[in-house]
């Protein structure tokens, strides 16, 4: 459904307009509010962002003879409200292409373009073009996010909900329900959020027209691609048919914890991962018949940085966490896998023999051993594991003659866990709906559960990108020709080369459309977003082995990868975290709710009332060892416990600054040795843990500790206050050869 967009200058006013229904959008400055006698007045609190008002009506009811056309088609609807630089902006899609059909009545677009329009402004932001050759180019506010939007790594969907698998979904297919949304993976919730509360006040009807109209659109990111399948090269040959079948790959990137490769590693303290995708595998019959399997990917889930650098491979790991400080978050990020697909199986491809991936592996391999989910459960008279681990060695395994096909070695790994988990097999009740030569949803049509999936594989290596997406591919084939054993069935060459194509475009996009429509398309899919570049790997993945052209094009994409993470990607997650709402300053859309405002501005004056305050006592001290080392068997007592009042012992946090930990030689400039500060880490926790009141209830652990040659920081905090810090964040900064800055910012959430 085409939409319009109408202007009026003064007032400033936009009206989004289908055929018979308009959303109104109006700038309030003013901030009014109903006061304690029900009149309006101001607000109490000053506004914490520009007020907007918004209104849904039908267009017959509104006149907009006197309003500038300027879109008189093309519009695909908003992804919502944003405030940059004091001023708002409604932000809507220009255009999009059709990329997938899922099931008959089940379209995905991929968002082309978009544009941005403002709400409290005159202007009309002609910026970047229109000048003369001597005026200063202004860019727009928006247009690094207009740039992001653009790029053809986003898609929505006006038929179905784009952001749950078809399994979550099968028992919503009457209707499409804005509320049921995965936040997890809708990118604009941030944006859209002010109209889906706006929505929630209309009536039950307002609602469903204004659902209808689909001027409210949710996106996802990642990548959504339809290959369609010959009825000759079908491999259900038992079901006759003479229309094609379909082969979808749909891949959902989190935005929970989103970024750029060397922005965004390990997990947060509410168990979210970077580069956490969701992929799933759709083939479907012309009988109605539909076949789905969902896998996942995501970084190591621990807390750990890697800062870039020049020399490729070279990047230096830092586990920022110690083990107790991180298991609570690591059992968090699994205890909701295990809630959303059931049983998991990790799949670990990081290197046995490359010292930093082995330590990230240790670690990991540690914290699967202390989950609540590695423990042997009954289960129907059975017993079962609900979390299994396996490791394979992708760059070992495929470095013999074999190569990149030696990778398949890992079939005999997961096969029988791969047999278990099973997939989504559904069934039409009244079978597809035909209308001439095409096949149509009908609005009645429901959908017969035949087989779930009951479990999920978990891949991982290091970047979560080419290893994993090649393994992936693998494990999808698996599934398929699980499915097609079950009925006795085998796919045909072809299918298994569409196959295959998908998933390299799914881990490297390369033009899928005719020439005229490939310059807008930017996308190179899951590698493209979080390292900047397309797959390595890519030319096995497509074709089955490994050509000289991609190995060239390999080396190249290596060193457009370098080039990125070290001099743009500090944009590009700035602009990421623009559009998800997470910069220090940026606030929030506030629309005209009176009622509300009301409400709000009770509630803060009744604050006392139903939350608390509590005292958080922090220790903190500094050593100069002069670059000794003995005295880390001493007794630390006198220097760390002093003698003080009850109320100054037993600190909260306990941050131990240590200066010349090693001696500044050469060596220890160009290479630090932990081992010394590791050993002082041990014997303060080891002092302060003997010294505290309660030290079987109330045990210090180590927070985080970092090192810069000689100076070193080391905070403790007590096993109890583990669940109020979140945000931990480290800076180091080099201002000479022999001095240097060091700082963390533990951030305490009370409750």
């Amino acid at each position: 459904m085409s939409l319009r967009v109408f202007l009026q200058g003064d007032p400033r006013i936009i009206v989004l307009a289908s055929e018979r229904h308009a959303l109104v959008f109006r700038h309030n400055p003013s901030g009014l509010a109903v006061g304690s006698d029900g009149a309006l007045g101001v607000l109490r609190q000053p506004a914490a962002a520009p007020t907007c008002a918004v209104e849904f009506t039908a267009l017959e009811n509104y006149d907009t003879s006197s309003y500038r056309l300027v879109r008189a088609s093309g519009i695909h609807g908003t992804l919502g409200l944003i405030n940059i630089d004091a001023d708002v902006y409604l932000c809507v899609i220009s255009a999009a292409i059709k990329v997938a059909t899922v099931r008959p009545g089940e379209h995905i677009q991929k968002i082309l373009s978009v544009e941005f329009y403002p709400y409290a402004s005159n202007d009309e932001y002609t910026y970047g073009h229109g000048h003369e050759a001597h005026e200063v180019v202004i860019n727009h506010p928006c247009s690094e996010l207009k740039k992001m939007l653009s790029g053809g790594t986003f898609y929505y969907s006006a038929d179905f909900d784009l952001t749950n698998r078809l399994q979550d979904r099968l028992s919503e297919e009457s209707a499409f329900d804005i509320d049921s949304l995965d936040e997890e993976f809708l990118w604009n919730a941030y944006m859209i959020d002010p109209l889906i509360r706006f929505r929630s006040r209309l009536s039950q009807q307002e609602r469903v027209v204004l659902d209808e109209s689909r001027m409210l659109t949710s996106a996802i990111r990642g990548f959504v691609l339809t290959v369609t399948i010959a009825a000759a090269s079908s491999p259900l040959k038992g079901l006759k048919s003479n229309y094609p079948s379909s082969l979808t790959v749909l891949s959902r990137l989190s935005c929970r914890r989103a970024g750029t490769r060397f922005n965004s590693r390990g997990i947060d303290d509410d168990g979210n991962v970077a580069n956490f995708v969701e992929s799933e595998t759709v083939f479907w019959h012309p009988s109605g018949l539909c076949f789905s399997y969902v896998q996942v990917r995501g970084s190591v889930p621990i807390f750990w940085e890697q800062a870039t650098g020049l020399l490729p491979n070279q990047q230096k790991i830092h586990i920022t966490r110690s083990p107790e400080a991180t298991q609570a978050a690591f059992d968090k990020h699994f205890e909701h896998l295990e809630l959303a697909y059931g049983t998991v199986h990790i799949l670990n491809l990081m290197s046995d023999v490359k010292p930093q991936e082995v330590d990230l592996s240790t670690r990991y391999q540690h914290h699967i051993q202390h989950s609540p989910l590695n423990q042997i459960v009954g289960s129907g008279g059975m017993t079962e594991n609900r979390l299994i681990q396996s490791q394979f060695d992708f760059h070992a395994e495929t470095k013999g003659p074999g190569g990149y096909e030696s990778a398949s070695m890992v079939r005999r790994l997961i096969q029988e866990r791969a047999d278990s988990f099973a997939y989504l097999l559904c069934d039409a009740v009244d079978g597809p709906q035909y209308s001439g030569s095409r096949l149509e949803k009908s609005s009645l049509q429901e959908s017969l559960v035949i087989l779930q999936q009951e479990g999920i594989f978990r891949t991982n290596c290091l970047d979560c990108l080419d290893r994993t997406n090649l393994i992936q591919t693998i494990i999808s084939q698996m599934a398929i020709e699980l499915f097609l054993n079950h009925r006795s069935e085998r796919a045909t060459p072809d299918f298994w080369m569409r196959h295959s194509s998908l998933w390299a475009d799914n881990g490297d996009v390369g033009s899928l459309f005719p020439p005229v429509l490939a310059i807008n398309d930017g996308s190179k899919a899951l590698s493209k977003i979080y390292a900047g570049t397309g797959a390595l790997k890519s030319s096995f993945t497509r074709h089955g082995k490994m050509s000289l052209a991609g190995a060239i094009a390999d080396a190249r994409k290596s060193a457009t990868r370098m080039y990125i993470n070290n001099f743009a990607d500090k944009g590009r997650q700035n602009t990421i975290d623009m559009l998800l709402g997470r910069l220090v300053e940026q606030r929030a859309v506030r629309l005209y709710d009176p009622i509300n405002d009301f409400v709000n501005s009770e509630l803060l004056q009744r604050t006392h009332e139903f939350s608390s305050s509590e005292t958080v006592s922090i220790w903190a001290g500094t050593f100069n060892l002069n670059g000794k080392g003995n005295g880390v068997k001493e007794d630390l007592s006198a220097w760390l416990c002093p003698p003080v009042g009850r109320q100054q012992s037993d600190a909260d946090i306990i941050a131990v600054g240590l200066q010349e930990i090693v001696e500044l030689s050469p060596q220890q400039v160009m290479s630090t040795d932990p081992a010394r500060r590791q050993g002082w880490e041990e014997a303060v926790r080891s002092t302060i843990n003997n010294q505290t009141r309660y030290p079987l209830r109330d045990e210090y652990v180590l927070l985080r500790s970092g090192q810069l040659v000689g100076a070193a920081l080391i905070v403790f905090v007590k096993s109890s206050s583990l669940k109020k810090i979140k945000n931990v964040e480290g800076s180091v900064k080099k201002v000479s050869m022999n001095v240097s800055q060091k700082s963390w910012q533990p951030k305490a959430h009370g409750e």
